[in-house]
C-alpha cells in the first residue's frame, strides 16, 4: 500500500487541511491518508489552544465519512513533545513493507535539521513537501506544487475570538463541536 502521514496540531482542523491531504492523495496515488494530532509540539512555544481530546474529536468528526482518511491518536495516547521519529517508527512497525509518505509544509523545511533524529526520517519514509509557491530553499524530497489555500488555524481562532463567522473555513461537524464547547473565545495575546 501507498499511504500519506500528515500530522500536526489541527487546532482546528480545517478545509485547507483536508483540500490539501485530498491533492497529495490523487497526486501520489495513495490508498489512504492517515492523519495525526500531535499531543504537543515541540516547534511551538505556546500550547495548544483546545484540549487534545477535543483536537482528535475535530479530526474524526472532519473525516468520518472521507473514505480513505483516517486518523491514528498515537501521540495523544503518548503524551508529552510529539516527536515524528517516535511516531514514524511505530508507523513502521504497523505498515512494515508498504510505502510512507510525511505530507510537510514548505515553511517547514528551514525547521528540518531541528527535527530530532532527522537523518532517520527519509530511511523511513519518503518526505513529500507541499510547496505553495515557485521558490523555497532547495531539497531533496519530492515536492507537490500545491494550490493556494489562504485559510489558517490561527485566523480561524481569531475570528472566533473576535466574534466572526467560521463557515466554509471548517467542516459543519467541526464548527458544531467548536460551537458546543465554545473553544477559541479568547483573544490570543500578541
Amino acid at each position: 500500500m501507498r499511504i500519506g502521514i500528515m500530522g500536526g496540531t489541527f487546532d482546528p482542523i480545517h478545509h485547507g487541511h483536508l483540500i490539501l491531504a485530498r491533492d497529495a492523495q490523487e497526486a501520489l496515488d495513495l490508498h489512504k491518508i492517515i492523519l495525526i494530532p500531535n499531543y504537543l509540539s515541540p516547534h511551538k512555544t505556546a500550547a495548544s489552544a483546545a484540549p487534545a481530546e477535543l483536537r482528535a474529536r475535530m479530526v474524526r468528526a472532519a473525516i468520518e465519512d472521507e473514505p480513505g482518511f483516517e486518523i491514528d491518536e498515537v501521540e495523544l495516547r503518548r503524551g508529552g513533545a510529539s516527536y515524528t521519529i517516535d511516531t514514524l517508527l511505530h508507523l513502521r512497525t504497523l505498515y512494515p513493507e508498504d510505502d510512507l509518505f510525511y505530507l510537510l509544509g514548505e515553511d517547514n523545511l528551514a525547521q528540518l535539521h531541528t527535527w530530532r533524529r532527522m537523518e532517520e526520517i527519509p530511511m523511513l519514509v519518503q518526505l513529500v513537501v507541499m510547496a505553495r509557491g515557485a521558490g523555497g530553499p532547495p531539497h531533496p524530497y519530492i515536492t507537490l506544487h500545491q494550490r493556494r489555500i489562504d485559510i489558517s488555524a490561527t485566523d480561524i481562532r481569531a475570528r472566533i475570538a473576535n466574534g466572526q463567522s467560521i463557515r466554509y473555513l471548517v467542516p459543519d461537524k467541526v464548527r458544531a463541536i467548536i460551537e458546543n464547547h465554545q473553544l477559541y473565545r479568547e483573544v490570543p495575546s500578541s
